[in-house]
């Protein structure tokens, strides 16, 4: 007989605890090593024979449908539906495509195809564009594009074939992501099996598990909630993440009255110097975030916070995925002013540029990207039309990061420059790659990307240990904050080598 005598001394919570950490190791590890991977997922929707074919003994009751294509009978017509779907959690990048990411279809020949229910609708127009006829008519392999696709796109081909044969394959490689990425096939759904069930409903309770006994931890309120009232002004760059940050602090700190108020780094600092020397108590319930370190002020004091990487970013109707320094010095020196100079389409370039001095991020940019060199005279005030209708080239200016996005998002042949985090949420716009390198946190510490600055934060003198303005400094410094950071395109200081935030 089993002896069980042994469990009794077994605490219950303890069995249970150990249960949700190893459902917080396996959560850990699916958001580490799938949803972090740059995923290309595929399914075909149709694969069907066109068309009735009788025996012979029923040919008084049947009819022959006939195909033709450019006035030619399609022989063995057949029809396939194939969509494909950005399903990882990053970003893919034409230069992730590698050894050409490819569809054959055995024992049969492309006659037509068609892009249809594309995700966004110029990413449609950009394939269509990019799929030469002469490139995949009357071949059995049809080769996507090397095309950026933002994580959540998706298209469809339709595709006429002409043969025998059935069935889709694919070859090709797409590399990328935390542990690289790859190309999925993903059957046609007939309803969930009895595996996925199961595993649901071990994750359902692993998951209530988790909740019942880390509630508490998960939820733990900032490590020194303190009251009063703070002001965050300058970089509009980081102004979203600033929100969600004040937002998580005051969701539990209730009696703390946080205000988020960006006007520009350079802006936000001069204004907390000069505030200082008029008002100094009002002065230290003040936070100035800055791209990159401020001037001289002997009564500030700033502290690195973590790392910005800045993109240039691109309206997808140009159809241009990625720059070299030259070409954007180039473009802002106004040497080029159509995107077919660059292999695009035959659209102008237009300019969006931050309003200057006072902007952190059109400092970076011309420091890091332009060599120090001076953007163009404004041509437009509304970004879209030039008030000079004999214009050389296309240029506007904003006052705040969002407004740029926005018009580079809205405007034909637009381009700008922005932080990389709320650049990823506009739908119309490309973060370019620059020398062939794509913005991210890897490229940034190796520095093959050099578009990036450290993000400082500045108070008057030092604040007061017990005051709302150090305690929310702690906060953005913690690990709880490093999410909210990381979700903003922000790299923590923290997580980065030993003196390279300076």
């Amino acid at each position: 007989m089993f002896d069980f005598s042994g469990f009794a001394s077994v605490n219950l919570e303890t069995v249970i605890a150990a249960v949700a950490l190893i459902g917080t190791a396996i959560a850990w590890l699916v958001d580490r090593y799938v949803l972090r991977r740059k995923r290309l997922v595929y399914r075909v929707q149709v694969d069907a024979r066109i068309g009735v074919y009788p025996r012979a003994d029923q040919t008084q009751r049947m009819v022959d449908v006939e195909v033709r294509h450019q006035g030619s009978v399609v022989t063995d017509p057949s029809i396939v539906l194939l969509r494909l779907d950005n399903a990882g959690g990053m970003d893919i990048d034409p230069q992730d495509m590698h050894e050409k990411v490819a569809f054959a279809f055995p024992d049969r020949k492309i006659v037509g195809l068609k892009v249809t229910e594309a995700h966004p609708s110029s990413l449609g127009e950009m394939l269509e564009r990019r799929l030469s006829p002469a490139n995949f008519v009357d071949t059995s392999k049809l080769v996507l594009p090397r095309i950026a696709i933002n994580r959540g796109d998706h298209f469809k081909f339709l595709l006429v074939l002409s043969g025998t044969g059935q069935g889709v394959s694919h070859s090709g490689y797409l590399a990328g992501g935390s542990t690289g990425g790859g190309v999925y096939h993903e059957p046609r759904p007939r309803g969930p099996g009895r595996r996925t069930l199961l595993f649901g409903a071990l994750s359902l309770m692993l998951v209530g598990a988790l909740v019942a006994f880390f509630l508490v931890d998960v939820l733990k309120p900032p490590d020194d909630c303190s009251s009063g009232q703070l002001r965050v002004i300058g970089s509009t760059a980081v102004e979203p993440t600033m929100r969600e940050l004040r937002t998580a602090y005051a969701a539990e700190c209730t009696n703390a009255d946080i205000t988020i108020a960006a006007n520009g780094s350079r802006s936000g600092v001069r204004s907390l110097a000069e505030l200082g020397g008029k008002d100094a108590e009002q002065a230290s319930r003040q936070i100035a975030m800055s791209d990159g370190p401020a001037e001289s002020a002997p009564e500030l004091r700033g502290e690195p916070v973590a790392v910005v990487v800045f993109a240039v970013v691109v309206n997808r109707s140009a159809d241009v995925t990625g720059v070299s320094t030259t070409q954007l010095r180039d473009i802002y020196s106004g040497k080029l002013t159509n995107w077919k100079q660059l292999g695009g389409r035959d659209l102008p370039i237009r300019m969006v540029s931050r309003v200057g001095p006072d902007s952190g991020s059109r400092r970076v940019f011309r420091e890091k990207v332009l060599a120090g060199d001076q953007e163009l005279g404004i041509s437009s005030d509304d970004c879209a039309r030039d008030d000079d209708a004999v214009a050389k080239y296309h240029r506007c200016e904003v006052g705040t990061t969002e407004e740029l996005l926005t018009r580079v998002n809205e405007i034909d042949g637009g381009i700008g420059y922005a932080e990389l985090g709320s650049a990823r949420k506009y739908p119309q716009i490309s973060i370019a790659t620059i020398d062939k390198v794509a913005p991210d946190t890897a490229k940034v510490e190796d520095r093959s990307y050099r578009f990036w600055e450290v993000e400082h934060a500045y108070t008057y003198k030092t604040p007061d240990p017990k005051s709302l303005t150090a305690a929310f400094l702690d906060y953005i410094g913690s690990t709880q904050a490093r999410p909210v950071l990381e979700r903003g395109g922000l790299v923590p200081c923290s997580d980065l080598p030993t003196g390279f935030c300076g």
